[in-house]
C-alpha cells in the first residue's frame, strides 16, 4: 500500500456521525472499532438508544448520543425531525472539535446534509468523508413511488450534490451506486466503493446453523432489518396461509432494526390477523450485533422478500452476507445485485411480489435439507470472498491519500488489496 508521508506513525482522532443507534449499526461499528483496534481514537455522534443503555464498549471508541431516538417519520414530521437532528449533531460535532481538533470527519448518510455537521472542522481544513450507504434520490423514489423528474427527487439530488461538493471524498456501497453518482456529475476519482460485507469478528463461522437431516417439529423463517413496504415483509405474511398446514411448527420470526418500526410493521400484523396466521408471527425487540449470529443460527432459513425497483435492485442488504456467513439458507426476491454477487447456487430466488412462489420455495427447502445445505455452503463461500478486512484496507488506503499520513494496519489489517470497479 502506498505511503505518502515518511513521518512516523501517530494515532489519529476521528469523528463519525450517524443517524442511527451506534450500538446496533454494524456498518458504523466496523469502521470505528477497526480503527480503534489499530490504535486510533474515534468519537461517534449518534442517536440515543431507546433503552438508554450505553452504546460504547470499546476502549478506543466514545459514543456521544444526542437527545433523539430513532423513529419512522413521514411528511412534515420527517422534515422537522431532520432539522432537529442536524442542529443537535452540528452543535455536538462543533463542540467536540473545538475541545480537541479532529484529523478526519466521517459522515454516514442518510440524510446527506449531515455532511454539514462538520462545517467547523471543515473550515479549518479537516478532511471530510461522506459515506453514501444509500443514494437518497433512489431511496425516495423507491419509498414514495416517485418519478426521477419529480420535484422532491430533484431537491434531494440537489442536496446530495451540495453535500458531495462540500466533502473531500465519497464512499459508497456498490458499483451501481458509484455509477449513479457519476451519472449525476460526481468525478469518478472522488468516489471509492467499499462493499457491505459481514464483520468476521462476529460472523466468522464459529456459530453456524445446522441443517437437520429431516423435517423437525419447529421451522423458523427469519426476517431481519428494516420493516417498510419496499422490503416486502407483507409478502411473507401472505405466504403463511399456504404453508400453515404443510409445515408443522412454522414460525415467521421478525427482528426489526428499531423498536418502533411504525406503520409498515403494524400493517403486516393486521394482515396476519385477517389471514388467520397471527399465531405464526413472532416479533422480537432489536438485538445487539454480538447476539445477531446466534439469532440467525437458531433459525432454519432467512427470507429477503424485497420488491423490485430502482433502489432495491442494486442495494446489497448487509443481512444477506451476514446470514450467509452463519450458514443460514436464504430465500430472496430475484434482484440483480444478488444475482451478480451470489448467484443461483447460493440463494433460492423467487419472483418479486409473489407470495405463492415464495410459499412454494420455502416448502421445497423445508422438504429438502440437502438443498438447504448446498445453498448455505455456497452462500457462505461467496460472502467470505467479499471480506470486510479487504474493504477495511481499501478504506485505510483512502485515508492515506486524503490525510497524507500513514495508516498502520495492525490488528485488523488485511494482506490483499481490493481493486476499484470500473467506472
Amino acid at each position: 500500500m502506498a505511503i505518502h508521508s515518511p513521518s512516523p506513525w501517530s494515532p489519529l482522532r476521528f469523528c463519525m456521525v450517524t443517524n442511527s443507534v451506534y450500538a446496533r449499526d454494524v456498518r458504523v461499528k466496523r469502521y470505528a472499532e477497526y480503527l480503534a483496534d489499530d490504535g486510533h481514537r474515534v468519537d461517534i455522534v449518534c442517536l440515543a438508544s431507546e433503552d438508554g443503555l450505553p452504546q460504547d464498549g470499546h476502549p478506543g471508541v466514545t459514543a456521544h448520543p444526542i437527545a433523539l431516538t430513532r423513529r419512522r417519520q413521514e411528511g412534515f414530521r420527517l422534515v422537522t425531525n431532520w432539522a432537529e437532528l442536524w442542529t443537535l449533531m452540528f452543535a455536538k460535532v462543533s463542540r467536540l472539535d473545538l475541545q480537541e481538533p479532529y484529523d478526519c470527519i466521517h459522515i454516514h448518510n442518510m440524510p446527506d446534509f449531515l455532511a454539514f455537521c462538520g462545517l467547523i472542522p471543515r473550515l479549518r481544513g479537516c478532511p471530510l468523508i461522506l459515506n453514501i450507504h444509500d443514494p437518497v434520490p433512489e431511496v425516495a423514489r423507491s419509498k414514495l413511488g416517485l418519478s426521477a423528474s419529480s420535484g422532491m427527487v430533484r431537491i434531494l439530488a440537489l442536496i446530495e450534490r451540495a453535500s458531495v461538493a462540500f466533502s473531500t471524498h465519497v464512499v459508497t456501497a456498490t458499483p451501481a451506486f458509484r455509477r449513479a453518482l457519476i451519472a449525476r456529475g460526481v468525478p469518478p476519482e472522488k468516489i471509492t466503493v467499499i462493499v457491505n460485507a459481514a464483520d468476521t469478528r462476529y460472523f466468522d463461522g464459529n456459530i453456524r446453523h445446522r441443517v437437520p437431516s429431516e423435517p423437525c417439529e419447529r421451522f423458523v423463517a427469519l426476517y431481519v432489518g428494516t420493516v417498510a413496504k419496499r422490503y416486502g415483509l407483507h409478502i411473507c405474511v401472505e405466504a403463511l396461509p399456504l404453508l400453515k398446514e404443510a409445515i408443522p411448527g412454522l414460525q415467521l420470526r421478525i427482528v426489526p432494526k428499531i423498536r418502533e418500526e411504525g406503520k409498515a410493521l403494524d400493517e403486516c400484523l393486521q394482515l396476519a390477523d385477517r389471514l388467520g396466521v397471527r399465531d405464526l408471527v413472532r416479533v422480537d425487540d432489536p438485538v445487539s450485533l454480538d447476539m445477531m449470529p446466534t439469532v440467525m443460527a437458531d433459525s432454519d432459513l432467512g427470507v429477503y422478500p424485497a420488491l423490485s425497483d430502482c433502489h432495491m435492485d442494486v442495494a446489497l442488504s448487509l443481512k444477506i452476507p451476514e446470514m450467509a456467513m452463519v450458514g443460514l439458507p436464504i430465500v430472496s426476491t430475484r434482484l440483480p445485485v444478488l444475482e451478480e454477487l451470489f448467484g443461483e447456487d447460493a440463494i433460492a430466488f423467487v419472483p418479486p411480489g409473489d407470495p405463492t412462489a415464495l410459499a412454494n420455495k420455502i416448502l421445497e427447502l423445508y422438504r429438502d435439507p440437502g438443498l438447504r445445505e448446498s445453498l448455505a455452503r455456497n452462500a457462505a463461500r461467496r460472502s467470505a470472498a467479499l471480506s470486510w478486512k479487504l474493504q477495511y484496507e481499501q478504506y485505510c488506503a483512502l485515508l492515506e491519500r486524503i490525510l497524507q499520513k500513514r495508516i498502520v494496519l495492525g490488528a485488523q489489517g488485511a494482506t490483499e488489496f481490493s481493486p476499484q470497479p470500473d467506472s
